[in-house]
């Protein structure tokens, strides 16, 4: 029973008792004194009373416990999955902002000085026909994606995957199976989020502008590394997924 339920039952209990000491009625219908009542009926109601309240009202402390099913776990864990697959699919899109607009070069060549004045004058070095667009790589969109920043399905996905209710759905013949998986999407997914950090600060292509079009390939980047381990992490879940759904066919 919580302390605020007790409280009142207490408070409701010490009025009742001043309530029936203070007065009674005989069989005439004459207010007599508390000694007359049957005080020993009195408590054992009031117990009773307290018995069936705390029976009745529901435990805080329970309701907290009553997290997700194991089935609304599985959904979340397959969620993950396809989002993984999503990030992977379009990772070109996820990777490269090209919202930047840079002068033209041969604006800033000495010998076009006069032209770039006057194109700043008339403020048409931001018009798109006289400015180029440039790119850099980024990391926010593949950070959200893989649940670092606190967004999305990924959030916390590992610990879904070795909660009580989720492990019971495995069968025993896979559970070697899961848990070395388990493992190996912990330590991916890790290696993804470092990466990814990393790359934001030391990636030459995301402190560098580029042209639209003209991006470096960069085989050992921070972000390159990071899509490795995302596959190896979206190839782990996937095994899990599929260990989880047979074991339930």
């Amino acid at each position: 029973m919580s302390t605020s339920t007790s409280v009142l039952l207490v408070i409701y209990l010490l009025g009742a008792w001043r309530l029936a000491s203070s007065f009674t009625l005989n069989q005439k219908g004459v207010r007599t004194s508390s000694t007359q009542i049957d005080r020993k009926k009195f408590i054992s109601n009031s117990l009773g009373f307290i018995s069936v309240a705390g029976l009745s009202l529901p435990l805080p402390a329970q309701a907290k416990n009553q997290g997700p099913s194991a089935q609304d776990e599985v959904a979340i864990i397959v969620e993950a999955s396809e989002t993984l697959t999503t990030l992977l699919d379009n990772w070109e899109k996820a990777t490269i902002d090209c919202t930047y607009a840079d002068v033209p070069r041969e604006l800033l060549e000495t010998k076009n000085k006069e032209q770039l004045l006057e194109k700043a004058s008339t403020f048409a070095l931001f018009d798109k026909s006289t400015s180029v667009v440039s790119c850099k790589k980024t990391n926010r969109i593949v950070r959200d994606y893989i649940g670092v920043t606190g967004k999305g399905p990924l959030v916390n996905v590992d610990k879904r995957l070795l909660r009580k209710n989720v492990v019971e759905l495995v069968d025993p013949d896979f559970l070697d199976d899961y848990f070395v998986d388990v493992e190996i999407f912990q330590v991916t997914l890790s290696r993804a989020s470092t990466a990814t950090y990393a790359a934001g600060m030391s990636d030459l292509d995301a402190i560098n502008n580029f042209e639209k079009g003209q991006q470096r390939v960069e085989s050992d980047s921070n972000l390159e590394q990071a899509r490795r381990a995302i596959i190896e992490a979206r190839d782990c879940v996937q095994r899990l997924v599929k260990i989880l759904e047979t074991s339930q066919s």
